[in-house]
């Protein structure tokens, strides 16, 4: 089975520094793709279950112009319920992250901005289907 991870923000200033960041660390066997909108994002989680992709990972940013980041987990997990899932954000309160761990199975909050320098990696297991694999999930911190 294909696998893929899903980056989603509005600005491409920072979609563009996050999929570097990650294009860095993964193998490459593994298809990395890009939105710039809600609408997008759904779009391609779409095609990705019909074209049998394993969907690994999202990270979303959690105000995009069209949808709430979290419409898109949402989205995300009816289609994809074992997906990881993360928030990019620099608005969403510590009340409302922990409110998202318990309803979507948030895993990760990524706080904007972030300084690259202090990117602190920590190990992640993901189901695929010969068994797992690690790859990278990040920790941003504050600047």
């Amino acid at each position: 089975m294909k696998r893929a991870i899903l980056l989603i923000d509005d600005e491409f200033i920072i979609l563009e520094a996050l999929r570097i960041q990650v294009s860095r660390v993964i193998p490459d066997d593994i298809h990395l793709e890009v939105a710039t909108s809600g609408e997008e994002a759904k779009e391609l989680i779409t095609e990705f279950k019909k074209s049998n992709y394993n969907l690994l990972l999202i990270i979303t940013d959690y105000n995009l112009d069209d949808l709430k980041g979290t419409e898109i987990l949402q989205f995300a997990l009816e289609h994809f319920p074992a997906t990881k899932k993360a928030i990019l954000t620099g608005q969403a309160d510590d009340h409302a992250i922990s409110e998202f761990k318990n309803t979507l199975g948030l895993e990760a909050r990524f706080p904007k901005p972030w300084d690259s320098n202090e990117i602190d990696r920590k190990s992640t297991r993901l189901n695929s289907s010969h068994g797992y694999i690690s790859y990278a999930v990040f920790c941003l911190k504050k600047k």
